[in-house]
């Protein structure tokens, strides 16, 4: 047996080295620190999650692209869009008529979207509604459940709703259009009322009798709106009694347009009737993504060559307050406060409308405005140089000092955080500060051009013999 060293416990020295000596060794060898985190780093378990599904982008033709630093390039790309569709000069049509079909089926149940489909359908369609009837004064917006195999159309006054079976099975002229409303709150209302239905996430949708309901209620519209149809589709399949392709050729020559946002994925016949109609077919990756689809379908869509310009008789009702209750011509409500028509004298309890006697259009003239700059929308704002000083990397509008990134507007030169930017060009559709600024300037115009004014009245009065007058002091005799 071999003899063990005295004081090392049988371990030899040199081949076992104490922890004192390792640490002295790695600290003489001065290993760098970068180096160090390349040598751990190797590991996928000591790495941070990537989470590469949260940095899925959709391309421009509908595919989907992995793309570094989501955020940033998702601010980048939207910026990019919005001024590759710009375009100022063309025409629009801010007149518009809506029919939105939504999908109540079992399918819809699915929680894929927290907490399912319909729930998250709803809220946001609850949102768009709010914001397309805010946006688009002059528009009029109908509604049609898909539950089943049957389409139901969502109706808020009582009347339209005891008739809605006979409207459905065939509506025409001013029973439709009793259909349509220009009021956020009755259209919400009707859509809460909806899901409360027993029906409501049950069987398959039928694609075949929400087209036939829509076109039915786009007959009557006049010639110088828009028709349109958005479905808001979560199954994977549509249960129809008559041939799909015969109904898409009818809506086609009905000359209206179909946008669908489906929840599931993209279905061929969803796909060939956006095609054929002239609309967009949208898959949405979250719900953030699906409230940005549902956003774009509120601005207004381009002029369509099948569309008659022509004027339009407007009238603008003049609030007025009683001490005895009259009968509101739109809900049939007794009520002391309301919106009298120019034209017939009929009450109504909201602006913008449609008078129900004399279906006459009855705005503010803020509506007017409002349309005014869905024509007009505000320049794309230019991004801020890197090398801009501190002191300009402050919002204009809200104060946040920005570290990186924000937008510059090319009229005014006002810094703009994203939020900021987004509200102006999405919400607002104006910049705030190149409008102030218009109003400051003819505010100092408006002296001079009343100067101008009297000025010429003085010498209109010495050119017709008058003399002018003269001042007396009180010791000149008389």
């Amino acid at each position: 047996m071999a003899h063990r060293p005295a004081g090392t416990g049988g371990r030899d020295a040199t081949a076992y080295p104490s922890v004192e000596e390792v640490l002295q060794e790695l600290e003489g060898n001065g290993t760098d620190a970068a180096a160090e985190e390349d040598l751990y780093g190797q590991y996928a378990w000591e790495c941070e999650a990537e989470r590469s599904w949260d940095q899925l982008i959709e391309s421009s033709e509908g595919f989907v692209l992995l793309h570094g630093g989501a955020a940033e390039e998702g601010v980048k790309t939207r910026r990019i869009d919005r001024r590759q569709q710009h375009e100022p000069q063309i025409k629009k049509g801010i007149i518009r008529s809506l029919v939105l079909l939504i999908d109540m089926s079992e399918a819809m149940r699915e929680k894929d979207f927290r907490p399912d489909r319909l729930r998250c359908v709803c809220q946001l369609a609850e949102e768009f509604i709010g914001t397309f009837l805010l946006q688009n004064p002059l528009a009029q917006l109908a509604q049609v459940a898909l539950i089943g195999p049957s389409a139901e159309p969502l109706a808020a006054r009582g009347e339209a709703a005891r008739d809605s079976a006979a409207v459905s099975a065939r509506p025409s002229g001013s029973a439709s259009m009793q259909l349509f409303s220009s009021s956020a709150s009755e259209s919400i209302a009707a859509l809460r009322e909806k899901r409360k239905h027993p029906g409501v996430g049950t069987g398959v949708p039928s694609l075949n009798n929400g087209l036939h309901l829509a076109k039915d209620l786009l007959a009557g519209v006049p010639p110088y709106c828009t028709r349109e149809v958005l479905v808001l589709f979560g199954s994977l399949r549509t249960c129809d009694v008559g041939c799909i392709e015969e109904t898409i050729a009818a809506v086609k020559k009905s000359n209206i347009c179909c946008n669908v946002i489906c929840l599931a994925a993209e279905l061929h016949v969803l796909k060939n009737l956006c095609q054929a109609t002239g609309g967009r077919h949208d898959v949405p990756l979250h719900r953030e993504h699906l409230r940005a689809l549902l956003m774009q379908h509120t601005l207004p869509p381009a002029w369509s060559a099948s569309m008659q310009p022509c004027l339009i008789r407007m009238g603008f009702p003049s609030l007025k307050s009683t001490s005895t209750a009259a009968l509101c011509s739109c809900h049939q409500h007794l009520t002391f406060s309301s919106y009298v028509c120019p034209q017939c004298g009929a009450k109504l309890c909201t602006t913008p409308n449609r008078c129900r006697c004399c279906f006459l259009h009855l705005v503010s003239p803020a509506d007017i405005s409002r349309s005014f700059h869905s024509l007009c929308p505000p320049l794309p704002f230019d991004p801020v140089p890197a090398d801009a000083p501190e002191a300009k990397r402050l919002c204009a509008c809200c104060t946040t000092q920005l570290d990186r990134g924000g937008a510059q507007c090319p009229d005014c030169g006002e810094i703009f955080c994203h939020d900021c930017d987004i509200y102006s060009h999405e919400q607002l559709r104006q910049c705030a500060f190149c409008v102030m600024r218009d109003i400051t300037t003819l505010e100092e115009e408006e002296p001079s051009d009343s100067a101008a004014v009297l000025s010429g009245a003085k010498q209109d009065n010495n050119a017709g013999g008058a003399a002018p007058p003269v001042s007396r002091s009180p010791h000149q005799g008389t």
